[in-house]
């Protein structure tokens, strides 16, 4: 989906460097709508949520429908099925052996710390770059 949103320059930077983006700079590729603080992050979706709410459900359905099949005639569905043809294929690699090996003898978590070490992966990020554990929604 990266390359339907950020280019085939962007795209392809962060395919093959793995250089991760913040929630706001994510926000700013157009990867995804918004990124707010945490603790403004149940307000804000309430208010899409509402918002989305007033809006008669043909509507929706029929813009949903319209952009979808924008999307499909960009080519999403052969390149959603290369995706898959892909991941098998890349599970079979000596690197992907590797990985589940080294899952299977040392746990999952050992062997993407190692897989992720040279990309500097959220979990072994400087502190002010990592996934703050009290940002935990409880229902």
């Amino acid at each position: 989906m990266w390359i339907y949103r950020l280019g085939l320059t962007r795209a392809k930077y962060h395919a093959l460097t793995g250089c991760p983006l913040s929630g706001r700079e994510a926000a700013e590729a157009g990867l995804i709508n918004e990124a707010v603080p945490f603790e403004r992050l149940e307000q804000t979706v309430a208010a899409l949520a509402g918002r989305l709410a007033s809006i008669p459900s043909s509507q929706l359905a029929a813009m949903k429908l319209v952009v979808g099949q924008a999307y499909e005639s960009m080519g999403l569905a052969s390149t959603q099925a290369l995706g898959g043809v892909l991941d098998g294929l890349m599970r079979n690699t000596p690197e992907a052996r590797r990985f589940i090996d080294l899952a299977k003898d040392q746990g999952v978590r050992a062997a993407a710390g190692e897989r992720d070490a040279p990309f500097g992966d959220y979990g072994q990020a400087p502190p002010d770059q990592r996934p703050r554990p009290e940002n935990v929604i409880v229902p």
